[in-house]
């Protein structure tokens, strides 16, 4: 934890959450957040055919091709840069990142999230080579999943963590209502506690408390850098520049 803070620290520390509270509702108001609204509304309406599925899950897949393996890097690179500032508690604010890694990696289940939807789409009848066929998804997903390898790597650490926080704030927006959606029509054959709907089942559990900790990780990393603000917002809306081009390709692709 941090040491002893003076009125002054802690005023601070009180506006970083203000400027981190804002980036989050920036994300949740983007224009993003209301074409996958509509999708889902759309989603909800009716049970998918296979051929539609197929687009679905395949685009899901390449678009999160990178996204496992960025967001573990992304806890690293918060490390080294934050804690030649603050040697002693630097790793805390990386450590907000990395746990959203623990549950991708599956650590608090028994299989990593990439091998959970392998087994969802597998129940659905559609194989993991059809899956991981680029030539299945829509377009903007392959160029989601494309942009994701370098922004988690190798752009400024702000702005990959500002990505990070877009896409935590748009898997509440996805797996909540999917989990329902999924349960909803017989023709997909899901029951709650199966063990093939553990893929929708985890991300319910754990998604909303990604983007508290997404939240708290960039009032903390703002604390320490807050020149870093504008690198945040950029990283967040590049990402949800490219996700709502994604959505609306599937919603036309799918609904028409």
């Amino acid at each position: 934890m941090y040491t002893a803070r003076t009125t002054a620290d802690r005023d601070a520390l009180h506006e970083r959450f203000r400027e981190a509270n804002e980036i989050c509702e920036d994300c949740s108001t983007h224009p993003a957040i209301a074409v996958l609204r509509s999708f889902n509304r759309h989603f909800s309406s009716r049970p998918l055919t296979r051929s539609e599925l197929l687009l679905f899950l395949a685009s899901m897949a390449s678009f999160n091709r990178h996204t496992i393996g960025g967001i573990a890097i992304l806890a690293g690179r918060l490390s080294d840069q934050i804690l030649p500032l603050l040697p002693k508690v630097g790793h805390e604010i990386g450590a907000h990142v990395l746990d959203a890694a623990v549950d991708e990696y599956g650590l608090r289940e028994t299989n990593t999230h990439v091998e959970l939807a392998r087994n969802f789409a597998e129940y659905l009848g559609i194989s993991t080579e059809e899956i991981e066929a680029r030539e299945n998804a829509c377009a903007a997903a392959v160029d989601l999943g494309d942009a994701l390898f370098p922004w988690y790597r190798e752009r400024p650490v702000a702005f990959a963590l500002g990505v990070h926080t877009a896409s935590e704030a748009t898997s509440v927006e996805e797996f909540v209502p999917w989990h329902d959606i999924f349960l909803k029509f017989p023709q997909y054959r899901f029951s709650c506690e199966m063990p093939e709907f553990a893929y929708m089942r985890a991300h319910y559990a754990h998604e909303p408390g990604h983007i508290d900790s997404a939240r708290r990780c960039i009032a903390r990393y703002l604390d320490v850098l807050p020149g870093e603000h504008d690198h945040l917002r950029e990283g967040a809306r590049a990402y949800l520049s490219l996700y709502r081009k994604m959505f609306q390709q599937l919603d036309a692709q799918i609904f028409g």
